[in-house]
């Protein structure tokens, strides 16, 4: 297998000190962004922090709070209307570049054994889960499938299957509907998109993160 699995609850202290020091999915378009972007420089200061062994460097953003909030029952919807097994609280780290890791939404378990995996995007707004389900579904018409998913999740997909060696990723789009007050009114919708492998974004996105690891190393002065 190209990856170890641990298994941890996601967002607990645990889960932060394995993603500490490593390069990570969900960031993989900052680190092939141009090296004079803000984006490339402040997710390199972080990673040199944690380098030197600095804690809790990392902002966590207010659509990361609400995805935290929305996932558990979105994962039990998906399992039920996709009829598949997920594993959520786990963590993967590449057998090749250790400092390579990702956190997927899920891991599709068959016989005990990762059989593919998803990201969800747990909407806020109901608009903006009929906006990405509607682009899917142009995607899907165009026979293009590696535009079913906004631009600035092109990278975050990709990497997971560059961790696993999957040939696809599924895309999951989640709404949950809300009363005025805020109270969910128990009625949900979700729609998902199998995401191909894009194996020269891959390479490129290999290439770029073996660039950015070894320079924070150098800045470290650990290597």
């Amino acid at each position: 297998m190209r990856f170890s699995i641990v298994h941890l609850e996601q967002g607990t202290d645990e889960w932060d000190a394995n993603r500490r020091c490593r390069l990570t999915g969900s960031r993989m378009a900052d680190i092939c962004a141009k090296p004079d972007t803000k984006r490339y420089q402040s997710y390199m200061r972080q990673k040199v922090l944690e380098l030197l062994g600095h804690t809790h460097v990392e902002d966590k953003p207010e659509w990361f709070r609400h995805g935290r909030e929305m996932e558990p029952r979105g994962l039990e919807l998906y399992e039920q209307r996709y009829e598949v097994k997920v594993d959520h609280d786990c963590f993967l780290i590449h057998n090749e570049y250790d400092w390579f890791g990702l956190s997927p939404d899920g891991l599709e378990i068959n016989n005990g054994k990762a059989v593919a995996g998803m990201e969800m995007k747990a909407r806020k707004l109901y608009k903006n889960y009929r906006e990405a389900i509607a682009r899917a579904k142009k995607a899907y018409a165009d026979k293009d499938l590696l535009k079913a998913p906004a631009p600035e999740y092109r990278h975050q997909l990709q990497a997971a299957m560059w961790m696993t060696g999957f040939d696809h990723w599924w895309f999951t789009n989640y709404y949950e509907e809300r009363n005025s007050h805020g109270y969910s009114t128990g009625k949900a919708r979700i729609g998902r998109v199998a995401i191909p492998r894009d194996q020269n974004l891959i390479d490129e996105m290999e290439e770029k993160s073996i660039i950015f690891m070894t320079e924070c190393y150098k800045k470290a002065e650990l290597k």
